[in-house]
């Protein structure tokens, strides 16, 4: 089987407000991650008796044509804090793809001290680059970091042959 793991590690630059899903954040290479705020992301509730805890709630591949076999793609990431205290740290992702003859892609995401979430805020990221190397539905699942996905989070990565372009 060839394997091949992508860890792309990223400080994110992060200005967010408790129990608001407005800010700004820079992506990989320190521009703006885009236009989506995340403020369309679900709602979700904070514990504030509980340690911070990080929460997938909504990811979107960066491809506004769809992403088709042999593409690299970024995918943007909302991740809350479901706990009472602030949370930061290196978070990943994992792209699992329709098949077991390829390869499981991991993306990393470095939320500092100085940029962490506070308890029931939520930040947009960019993260990848992933490779689409086959057709079919991928999964983008939370690594081992994040200690929820909310109930309405929707995983599914859409890749399409060259010729369904």
């Amino acid at each position: 089987m060839y394997r091949r793991t992508y860890l792309v590690g990223s400080t994110i630059g992060l200005t967010s407000i408790a129990g608001c899903l407005n800010f700004t954040a820079t992506s990989n290479n320190g521009g703006p991650s885009g236009s989506d705020t995340g403020a369309d992301a679900p709602q979700f509730r904070a514990d504030e008796d509980a340690p911070g805890t990080f929460i997938l709630l909504r990811q979107q591949p960066q491809n506004p044509n769809g992403i088709v076999v042999g593409d690299e793609f970024e995918t943007a990431i909302v991740l809350g804090n479901a706990g009472g205290e602030p949370v930061s740290g290196e978070v990943s992702v994992e792209l699992i793809p329709p098949n077991d003859n390829e390869a499981i892609q991991t993306a990393t995401v470095i939320i500092d001290v100085a940029n962490e979430l506070p308890s029931g805020a939520a930040g947009f990221f960019t993260i990848g680059l992933f490779e689409a190397t086959v057709a079919g539905d991928w999964e983008l699942t939370a690594g081992p970091e994040i200690g929820q996905i909310h109930p309405e989070y929707i995983g599914t990565v859409e890749v399409k042959d060259q010729s369904d372009g």
